[in-house]
């Protein structure tokens, strides 16, 4: 009954909603304009009608393919399209000679103008032909040359016209209503439908009079629209999506606003904005590090972001994307993890395992694995390298004479003179006790190891100053093994024994000197306490 009671309202809103359907109907008119176009010229050799023809049809199909060109959609070439039907209809009526069947073409023209959805093309249609009956008729049974019926009773044929024709026409009337209203929801669950593809949730589709009450599919696509917003703002984890072509923020949950936004943002004061200047990016490129290595596939990175809550606050964020490209809009759903926490526990991890919690050198560990790939380096690459194993002098009595804490405080700065003075892609490690090595990484050069093993030792020997306020003074045995593919040796063990070796051989000449792994050294060890092994050490 609310239908029957309020046909004609909205215009203006279903007129714009409807547009594409209207604009793609213009087109398809003019092309059956084209088609009776065609009719009336075969029509035409059978009573030399092509006058008419020329007269009537070639300028309505003309003045029709010039509205659809240039305003197609609009309510005027609607009103033309309509009004040109019935024109064609009064055509091939003259052209039968006012045959009665021939009045049957224009129901089934207004029938076509539904495709329309439109109610007054079916009133100007109407308004057109019964103008035309009229006027013609009259003109007819006044003696002109025209026709539109065969019968000179022009009065009650004209009234039997109206009778027969306006039950028909209100028919279709209410018919096009029904189909402008089905045509109006359609639209409204196409764009809904798009703007969820696009990931643009945040803006709900107006809809002016209550049609997702009443519209099924609608009415799903709306409830589909709010869970997906409902299950974006209930992830606990910070979760923005952006459009990739604009490279411009759709949508973001609460967690985000709450990890990255300040105290009273809001997600229109983000939402729509470009990704490169949210401000959460540490460093410029960021941002396009991530677009481009989620361009491939989904991918998984790690970066300092800044938290625009706290701008102190620099916090160390994994983000997930999933690039969804399943429609021409490709999305990006970023998820971003704060692991601030997490990869301080691994570092601490990492420490614990790799690193001498004493001097934060590497150790034992750590050091195995370093060789481990100098050999690797070695036997694949011919990379020669040089290890430099050192056994402190005098340090015994700094741990008897000022305790345990004292002797802590000498390797801490042994471990900090040996960081200095080595470079940087050099490994120095703590093998335990008092004992230090050095890898000097792709330098196989005996001359250059012998300087700085010269080096180390002067570095050990300067005074030590002990929070104690006392100064004491060591000194370094050290033993120097070059691995190269003269002398490769079989594993990390035995290229130690031989530094080992050479320190054993420092310590007999006096301590406080370097020796270089000789043959000769481990002959005269083996002769003198038979086979020597790797002294056990304390981590």
């Amino acid at each position: 009954m609310r239908r029957l009671i309020h046909p004609f309202r909205l215009e203006a809103t279903y007129d714009d909603r409807l547009l594409p359907y209207r604009q793609q109907a213009d087109r398809i008119m003019l092309g059956m304009c084209v088609f009776l176009l065609a009719v009336c010229a075969a029509i035409a050799p059978y009573n030399q009608t092509w006058g008419s023809w020329l007269l009537i049809g070639v300028p309505t199909l003309l003045v029709g393919g010039l509205l659809t060109w240039r305003a197609a959609g609009s309510l005027l070439t609607r009103l033309f399209m309509a009004c040109a039907f019935m024109a064609f209809t009064g055509l091939i009526i003259h052209q039968t000679g006012g045959d009665i069947e021939a009045h049957f073409s224009a129901f089934g023209l207004i029938g076509v103008l539904l495709y329309y959805r439109d109610w007054r093309t079916v009133a100007a249609a109407t308004v057109f032909i019964y103008f035309h009956h009229l006027l013609v008729g009259l003109a007819q049974s006044l003696g002109a040359p025209v026709f539109v019926f065969d019968t000179q009773a022009f009065w009650s044929t004209f009234a039997l016209h109206v009778a027969y024709f306006l039950p028909f026409v209100a028919m279709m009337g209410y018919l096009s209503i029904a189909l402008r209203r089905e045509g109006y929801e359609n639209r409204l669950v196409i764009e809904m439908a798009q703007k969820i593809a696009a990931g643009d949730l945040a803006h709900q589709v107006a809809v002016e009079d209550g049609s997702v009450v009443t519209h099924g599919l609608l009415r799903a696509v709306r409830i589909m629209h709010d869970r997906i917003l409902d299950i974006l703002a209930s992830i606990p984890t910070p979760t923005m999506v952006v459009r990739l072509d604009s490279e411009r923020v759709v949508n973001i949950n609460a967690a985000w606003l709450r990890t990255f936004g300040t105290a009273d943002a809001r997600p229109e004061g983000t939402i729509g904005a470009a990704v490169r200047d949210l401000g959460i990016w540490e460093r410029a490129g960021d941002w396009e590090r991530v677009r481009d290595a989620a361009s491939n596939a989904p991918v998984s990175l790690v970066f300092l972001a800044r938290a625009l809550a706290d701008q102190e606050c620099h916090r160390q964020v994994e983000v997930s994307t999933i690039l969804y490209e399943a429609s021409e809009i490709r999305l990006l759903i970023v998820v971003a993890e704060d692991v601030t926490l997490r990869r301080k526990a691994e570092q601490r991890m990492r420490d614990l395992a790799y690193r001498d919690m004493l001097t934060g050198l590497a150790n034992r560990a750590a050091l195995h694995d370093s060789l481990a790939v100098a050999l690797d380096g070695l036997h694949r690459h011919d990379r020669p390298f040089t290890l430099i194993l050192l056994d402190l002098d005098g340090f015994k009595p700094v741990n008897d004479t000022y305790g345990h804490d004292a002797g802590d405080e000498v390797l801490v700065i042994i471990a900090d003179r040996l960081q200095r003075l080595f470079r940087s892609n050099d490994v120095v490690a703590r093998l335990g006790g008092d004992e230090f090595v050095a890898i000097l990484t792709e330098d196989g050069d005996l001359a250059h190891a012998q300087v700085v093993a010269e080096r180390v030792i002067e570095a050990i020997e300067r005074p030590i100053a002990l929070r104690t306020a006392n100064t004491v003074t060591i000194s370094a045995s050290v033993g120097i093994a070059i691995a190269d593919t003269a002398a490769a040796p079989g594993d990390a063990d035995a290229l130690l024994k031989q530094a080992d070796l050479a320190v054993y051989e420092a310590k007999r000449r006096g301590k406080g000197c370097a020796v270089i792994h000789d043959p000769k050294i481990a002959d005269g060890w083996r002769a003198h306490q038979g086979a020597l092994e790797v002294r056990p050490s304390v981590n």
